[in-house]
């Protein structure tokens, strides 16, 4: 019984693949629009006439880290759900997921990072005309990392209790 459902975790290979496959059409619109981006920047420093030349630079950094976020989740779950009994020395320390909780940390915070960026994108468009809407994508990111902090903050007790207490 077990094995037959151990079986069915095979069925997230879609999930990665199609995580994947966003991850790299995401790095492609960054790439993309980093080129717009320079010759914005380029166009500008020529004397040219560009309206904001930088907002292009930020929306790649933002395709960038939606790509991280993808290239993250994909490769979580192929180490929870697929592969989790293959040794992982290649990937770098950081990337090294053994359960699910660590996936959810490391996932918030490359998504709370990814958020910083748009809201700074979001806030630079609109700067001249900002109004009470505006504070509520900060506001968002203001209780995700408050969320964060406290997760990390309630493990961090949680790790010590069970060694023994704080050392002092």
């Amino acid at each position: 019984m077990l094995n037959s459902l151990l079986s069915i975790r095979y069925v997230y290979v879609i999930a990665v693949v199609f995580t994947l496959i966003s991850s790299i059409m995401s790095l492609i619109v960054g790439v993309r629009q980093s080129i717009e981006g320079f010759t914005h920047v380029y166009r500008y420093a020529s004397g040219e006439e560009v309206a904001a030349p930088k907002l292009s630079l930020l929306d790649s950094l933002d395709s960038f880290l939606a790509a991280l976020v993808f290239l993250i989740f994909s490769l979580g779950i192929t180490k929870i759900f697929i592969g989790y009994d293959h040794p992982d020395d290649n990937l770098p320390g950081w990337l090294r997921i053994r359960e699910f909780k660590e996936l959810k940390l490391l996932l918030w915070e490359a998504i709370l990072v990814t958020l910083v960026v748009w809201c700074m994108s979001s806030v630079a468009r609109t700067f001249p005309a900002l109004t009470w809407d505006a504070l509520v994508l900060p506001a968002i990111v203001l209780a995700l990392s408050v969320g964060l902090y406290l997760m990390q903050r309630n493990e961090s007790s949680a790790g010590n209790s069970h060694q023994g207490g704080p050392r002092g």
